[in-house]
């Protein structure tokens, strides 16, 4: 008996663990994916147009290295194109709570209109926030990848669109011109 109360506490204390404190798997469970109606073949295909969508028209959340040599320039090219497009793009950095950060980031995927990923520097966080974007149903016509000239990608997501920039000039052409074919796309 006592054996098989040991086991039964053991059980509840793992699930406890993995389900119950984890802040990280609350935060899942507080969006549904099937509201985003993944899999249709629109452009609108990344968010059904419902009253459960929390959207944030016009947010672009922005993933990125931050402490890297040039990553800087890039988010300022990044967010003035942005601005020229109308839009608003936030990175998690700029936040100043003192909140879980984590909880933040799957905040900012789950609510932005549009989502761009700089792959420079291989940063294993913004492959894990591009996955986690993915997961959640956000279509790839509302995701923006980039990497600087002569950035590896690896395996998983190398046969994925990835524009490549050479200049925070080139930088800025690509992302304006994209955003703006994406806003075309995601609101007609």
């Amino acid at each position: 008996m006592a054996k098989k109360a040991k086991t039964k506490a053991a059980t509840k204390a793992a699930k406890k663990a993995t389900h119950g404190s984890n802040f990280f798997s609350r935060a899942i469970k507080k969006k549904s994916p099937s509201r985003r109606n993944m899999g249709k073949s629109s452009a609108r295909s990344r968010k059904s147009m419902t009253d459960e969508d929390t959207f944030e028209k016009g947010l672009v959340f922005v993933a990125m290295s931050f402490s890297q040599p040039g990553m800087n320039d890039a988010f300022s090219a990044i967010k003035d194109s942005c601005r020229q497009e109308k839009l608003n793009a936030k990175r998690v950095d700029e936040n100043v709570s003192s909140g879980f950060i984590i909880l933040e980031i799957v905040d900012l995927i789950e609510q932005a209109e549009f989502i761009i990923f700089d792959l420079t520097y291989e940063r294993p966080n913004v492959y894990y926030e591009l996955g986690y974007a993915h997961g959640v149903g956000n279509a790839p016509s509302n995701i923006l990848l980039l990497a600087r000239e002569g950035t590896s990608l690896h395996f998983d997501i190398a046969a994925l669109r990835v524009n490549f920039y050479d200049s925070t000039e080139s930088l800025r052409k690509i992302v304006r011109e994209s955003l703006r074919a994406m806003v075309k796309a995601s609101r007609t």
